[in-house]
Order: structure tokens, then sequence, then C-alpha cells
């Protein structure tokens, strides 16, 4: 474009900086920074959220403040709530919650999506017991700020209040969405919480939530993870977009429960179907071929995956191949491998794994 002679103006410029941000040029973007201040246009709106959001996102919060100070509009009622919001996000994203929750109280004009960032943030960093004041004080509630409070009781460990915040919502009579369904889920999932599980999957059905990747992932997972890996192969089925995820929880499944072969056919579909392995796909295989004593087919995925797929295999494999030649009381072989591994290990803390690993 400017090759051809053809200047940006303010509509051009927030797309090339929202590239910055994507791609964490920071240098880059402070070159377009530049350019808007000799075009003349850095008091534009428009480009002004987006200088503050890019310099937020490429991790210079002096930088975004800076813009933000210099904003004459960022005390006008109503048309500077996106910067505010913008650079509160950030604060909250960076840790820095003294700076978001001062900018929140400065503002002129407190829109439902600042009360939410700001819930998000204490939770995101988690401080629930802020999260739950502010969520207390907020007017007006809406399906964001619950689903902030569901995921971040869960994300912080307490999924025992996030299924109550769940159910609440739910009484509040406000409708959750799918990002709320796979919080609830994943608070489900880490406490084996089956019954609430099927609760919300019923949800899903009488509410006609479409199965999305994120969502038929979160229901593999919790069905698998309570024990129930017929249902977890059935919702599997049933989703019809797959990501490496889908395919990795649903692997798992197969092999935290024993059944290596299906493991395994899963890891051929996966292939067919196009979708390259990475490092926590061969640790379901190991895994599911420790179980079962399948210790060649261990072996060749272990240099399957350093020949074929360039992964440099973790100490968890590793830890994986011991176990798994242990467990097949080949201790002789278990030995010689940690000799031969490339890694310093624990020789003594591996030697016992090997030894003290359960025959089959």
């Amino acid at each position: 474009m400017l090759r051809s002679g053809i200047k940006p103006d303010r509509l051009t410029y927030p797309f090339v900086l929202k590239s910055m941000a994507g791609l964490f040029l920071k240098e880059l973007g402070m070159t377009i920074h530049c350019m808007v201040l000799r075009c003349g246009i850095e008091f534009d709106s428009f480009v002004r959220v987006s200088l503050v959001d890019m310099y937020v996102k490429v991790e210079k919060l002096g930088s975004a403040f800076k813009v933000f100070d210099e904003s004459p509009e960022r005390f006008e009622s109503g048309s500077s709530a996106l910067l505010w919001n913008v650079l509160i996000k950030g604060c909250c994203k960076a840790g820095s919650m003294k700076k978001a929750v001062k900018l929140f109280k400065a503002m002129p004009m407190k829109e439902n999506v600042s009360w939410s960032t700001l819930i998000d943030g204490f939770a995101k960093n988690g401080d629930m017991d802020r999260a739950m004041e502010l969520f207390d004080q907020m007017p007006e509630k809406n399906v964001v700020s619950w689903t902030a409070m569901v995921d971040g009781f869960s994300r912080n460990g307490d999924c025992e209040k996030a299924l109550s915040m769940f159910s609440k919502m739910l009484e509040e009579g406000v409708k959750p969405n799918a990002f709320t369904v796979v919080s609830a889920l994943s608070a489900c999932t880490k406490i084996g919480a089956r019954e609430a599980g099927l609760r919300i999957h019923k949800y899903i059905k009488d509410n006609g939530l479409h199965l999305t990747e994120a969502l038929g992932t979160a229901l593999v997972d919790m069905y698998a993870k309570c024990g129930d890996i017929e249902s977890a192969s059935e919702v599997f089925g049933k989703t019809k977009q797959k990501s490496i995820l889908t395919w990795t929880v649903m692997i798992w499944g197969w092999a935290i429960h024993g059944h290596s072969e299906q493991a395994i056919a899963c890891f051929k579909q996966m292939m067919f179907a196009g979708i390259k392995p990475d490092e926590v796909v061969f640790l379901a295989l190991l895994t599911a071929c420790m179980h079962s004593g399948q210790v060649d087919i261990g072996l060749n995925f272990f240099d399957s995956m350093r020949l074929d797929y360039c992964i440099e295999p973790s100490m968890k494999h590793y830890t994986l191949i011991v176990d798994m030649l242990g467990r097949s009381g080949q201790l002789t072989e278990a030995l010689r491998f940690i000799e031969r591994m490339p890694v310093n290990p624990d020789f003594e803390q591996m030697a016992w794994h090997a030894c003290t690993s359960p025959e089959i």
C-alpha cells in the first residue's frame, strides 16, 4: 500500500495496529504509532483505542497509559467507555489489579462490561473474595459476569462453589452461554461430579445448545474422568468439529480406563483426520501401553515422536517408558534405557520407578 503511494487513514491504522498486537510486534507497533503522529490523526477515538489495545497486548502497559492520559475525551461520558475498558482489561491481564481498580473508580460511566472485566480480572488473578464482593455490588448482573464467577471458582479450585453459582444463575433466570457451560463442566470434571455433569448435559440438550468443539471436548473430558467412558465415546462421536484437544481427551479417556486398543485406534483415526499429534497425545498413548503391557508398541510410539514428528521427549515420557519396562518385568532393559537417556535424570529415582512398578 505504501509502495503504491497510497496513504493510510484513520480507518486503516486500527486494522494495522490490531495485526501488530496479534503478532506481538512491539517495535513495529511503535513505528506505526510514529506514523499516526506524523499523519496528525492521533486524537481520533478509534485510532487511540487501537493504540492502547496494541500496547496492552504487546505488554507495554506504560505506553498504553501514556496514550490514555493524552486522550482528551477520556472523561466524556459514554464515548470513552471502550478506551477505559481496554486499559482496565490490560491491567487485569498484567496482574496490576490496583491500577485496574483505580481506573474503574475514576470512570465517568461504568458499563456492565466494565464490571464484568474487573470481576474476571480478580478471578483470573486468584482473588475470588474481591471478585465476589464486586459481583454482589454490580447493579445489573448479566451472563458475562455470572460466567466470570463460575469460571473463576472452577479455575481457583472451589468447584462446588462454581456449580452452586451455576445453579443460582439458572434460578435467577439468566441463560448460560456455551462459555458458562464449559466452565461448569470443568468444575464437574475436577471433582468427579458425574450427577451434576449429567444435569448440565441435559440442559445442553433441552436448550438446543450446539455441540461446538469446546463444548464437546468438555463433555468428553467430564464423562471420561467421571468413569463413564461409554458416554464419553458417544459424545465424542457426535462432536463434528474436533480439535487436537478433543482427540487428546478421548485418547486419555481410553488410556486411563485400561482400553489400550481403543486408545490406539482413536489415535489412528486422528491421524487419518489429518491432525498432527503433540507431546500430550504421546503421553496418553504411552500411558495406554504401560497399563496394557504393550511394551513393543509403546517403544515404537516413543521412537516415532522423535523420528516422525520431531517432538523431543520430556522427563514424563521417559518416566512412562521406565514404568512400562518395569511393569513388564524387564528391569535390565529399564536400567539400560535410563543410562542411554540424553537428559540428566535422577538415576536413583528412575531406577526406583522401574523396580517398584507393579508387574502387569
